[in-house]
């Protein structure tokens, strides 16, 4: 969502964020599988189950630009720039206050953990960001 049509604009317009490490869905259903069928295979406090390396928007756009063929920026917005923009194509108040808050904790590292765990419950790497942006592309064309 947050990618949009960066391929047509070559922007990715966003509020300050902070690193992420992004994860898939397929993998965190994957590593929960690997728990709930593997008894004693995870025992313990929850660890953070991460990717291999937190990236930023500016990453992003980097990752974007080498898929693409072609520069895609990155853009910062105020939040209140976001906010309004989100009100204007009609997304609920407290959809706003969730992905603004998103950024703010991201802007405070609250998503830039990196652990092994995830790689180790999965028995491979975990998915990285640009094979999910990959197949983002792809399934638009």
């Amino acid at each position: 969502m947050i990618v949009g049509d960066a391929a047509s604009s070559r922007v990715v317009a966003t509020p300050q964020d902070g690193k992420v490490s992004w994860t898939t869905h397929d993998d965190l259903a994957a590593a929960a599988a690997q728990v709930l069928t593997h008894e004693g295979r995870f025992d313990g406090p929850t660890p953070p189950l991460t990717a291999s390396e937190a990236l930023d928007f500016d990453d992003v756009a980097s990752i974007l630009t080498d898929l693409h063929g072609r520069l895609i920026k990155h853009e910062t917005v105020a939040d209140k720039d976001e906010e309004a923009r989100m009100a204007a194509d009609g997304a609920l108040p407290g959809v706003i206050g969730i992905t603004l808050g998103m950024y703010r904790a991201a802007r405070a590292g609250e998503f830039a953990a990196v652990d092994p765990t995830l790689e180790q419950l999965l028995g491979r790497p975990p998915i990285r960001l640009e094979h999910m942006l990959a197949e983002y592309r792809n399934a638009r064309r």
